[in-house]
């Protein structure tokens, strides 16, 4: 997210948070499963959220039209976030859209962590994604347009049938179903970073050429969490087109220091120091001796 949609996440993030010490687990589950429902009733209705995330109208506006639409059929939480949400100002619907299901999907995180059960959730949110990133049939069939929305939340649920906690299945089975146009393994990402967010911690994403060693592997997360102020959980990716060094990702921030990368620049580099101000000197250098350009 860019612009006023970065500033207004920042904000409805605080307001999520806030919720933490007020409400008790259950309430934060019942908040979630409300929250959950009108994200897709808004991704099933356009003018419904383009007129929610329309900046001409005013908050009150808004306001009252989701009081009238909601009041009575969720939570005073769960409304209370939704209109912290519709009445900040977003850059685009989609943005509103996503703030509103990371809202959601935070709320449930929030309970499993009142639960004492975040540890649990955090780690196999982050083993189902490393299945999704070494399953390519497995990402086709999450992804298939053709597939619909029930069906896809019931692939997951099979998959994690008493094999994960019930918190677990709940958010995968809703971060699979609607993926919102994203590739299914960053919509796995992204919840593995909220996830991880809750137990104090940031994700960083690594692509390799070769596979890191333990050694390595902690002395880049150590690095890392000192720059962050944070302890750092670190996810390694092998990607051999690479061809050498490393790319770190956290959040929004790239550290690129790939071979490929360094070649690609070497390369515009050199294809710079080509050309010639006056844009004819490679014909000149083309002319042969004895012919005149």
């Amino acid at each position: 997210m860019i612009g006023a949609s970065r500033t207004s996440l920042a904000a409805l993030r605080e307001a999520v948070n806030a919720r933490f010490d007020g409400a008790d687990a259950t309430a934060l589950a019942a908040d979630w499963q409300s929250i959950l429902s009108f994200t897709t009733l808004l991704g099933q209705e356009r003018t419904l959220r383009q007129t929610l995330a329309d900046p001409a109208l005013a908050a009150d506006a808004k306001r009252e039209l989701l009081r009238s639409l909601l009041d009575g059929k969720v939570g005073g939480g769960a409304l209370d976030l939704i209109v912290e949400t519709a009445t900040r100002r977003w850059s685009t619907d989609r943005d509103m859209l996503d703030a509103m299901h990371e809202a959601g999907a935070s709320l449930l995180l929030m309970s499993a962590e009142k639960q004492r059960r975040i540890d649990r959730v955090e780690e196999e949110i982050f083993r189902f994604g490393r299945i999704i990133d070494s399953n390519p049939d497995l990402q086709m069939a999450l992804t298939n347009p053709a597939v619909d929305e029930q069906s896809k939340a019931a692939i997951t649920g099979q998959l994690l049938a008493g094999r994960a906690d019930d918190l677990t299945v709940q958010l995968l089975r809703a971060v699979t179903s609607e993926l919102r146009g994203r590739p299914v393994q960053t919509a796995i990402r992204d919840l593995s970073a909220l996830a991880a967010n809750r137990r104090g911690r940031v994700v960083a994403e690594a692509r390799s050429a070769i596979p890191l060693s333990p050694e390595q592997s902690h002395r880049l997360a150590a690095a890392l969490g000192r720059i962050h102020h944070r302890e750092v959980q670190l996810n390694v990716t092998v990607d051999p087109t690479i061809v050498g060094g490393l790319e770190v990702r956290v959040g929004d921030e790239v550290i690129d220091a790939t071979l490929s990368t360094r070649i690609e620049a070497a390369r515009r580099t050199f294809e710079l120091g080509r050309r010639d101000p006056r844009g004819d000197r490679g014909q000149r250098l083309d002319v042969r001796p004895g012919e005149r350009a």
